[in-house]
């Protein structure tokens, strides 16, 4: 297992195409992120420290700020099921799809759903699954993982994902961004308005007031 690894690392390394895509992915984003820090109304030493500080409170006393989330959930009008293992969790999906009879599922960023599965599972049980974060339609196409929690698409270059679009959408070959992020669009909207179900991680629970 650790030999296969270190094989990977090697060919990852190796790979000029995956180390361009990774670098110009890398000089945009700490440039992005300096231009926000710039806009912040404070510190942004002492705002991390404040999140720093609600993380530990919250896994301190996860179980009450669990409950405390259900509750107000469900005054909202939200269905909470809780489950203990990644199987449990992928069947109440299924069992929600196959009660609603439904067929297209489309899905927003989730790395839990990575995590237990989820999509080959749906998959498997005859569901239409598309990912509709622009990334990780993108991986999806390819068939493969997310290679990034934020951005699963980080290890293509735009060359790479113009002959992809070419392949599987139809797009004239380009490298244009602009346009490959248009007719994305005008496939995913289409999956919006047709889709049967939608499926959506959490970036943040609320346990003051049940909001996701």
């Amino acid at each position: 297992m650790v030999s296969t690894f270190y094989q990977k690392i090697r060919l990852a390394l190796s790979d000029q195409t995956l180390q361009t895509a990774l670098d110009n992915n890398a000089e945009r984003r700490n440039t992005a992120r300096q231009t926000v820090y710039q806009s912040l109304p404070q510190n942004i030493q002492l705002m991390r420290q404040k999140a720093h500080a609600v993380r530990a409170e919250v896994i301190e006393r996860l179980d009450h700020y669990l409950e405390l989330f259900i509750q107000n959930a469900q005054k909202n009008g939200f269905i909470v099921h809780r489950t203990e293992t990644a199987q449990q969790a992928v069947q109440v999906i299924l069992d929600i799809a196959t009660n609603r009879q439904a067929r297209r599922i489309a899905k927003s960023k989730s790395m839990v759903s990575e995590e237990i599965e989820l999509n080959p599972a749906l998959e498997k049980a005859g569901f239409e699954v598309i990912e509709t974060d622009l990334g990780e339609y993108i991986v999806q196409l390819r068939q493969e993982h997310p290679a990034h929690i934020i951005t699963p698409a980080v290890h293509l270059t735009r060359q790479q994902v113009g002959q992809l679009f070419h392949e599987k959408l139809g797009l004239p070959l380009t490298e244009d961004v602009p346009t490959m992020t248009a007719t994305a669009r005008r496939v995913l909207r289409e999956v919006f308005l047709t889709a049967d179900i939608g499926l959506s991680g959490v970036n943040f629970g609320v346990a003051e007031n049940g909001v996701i």
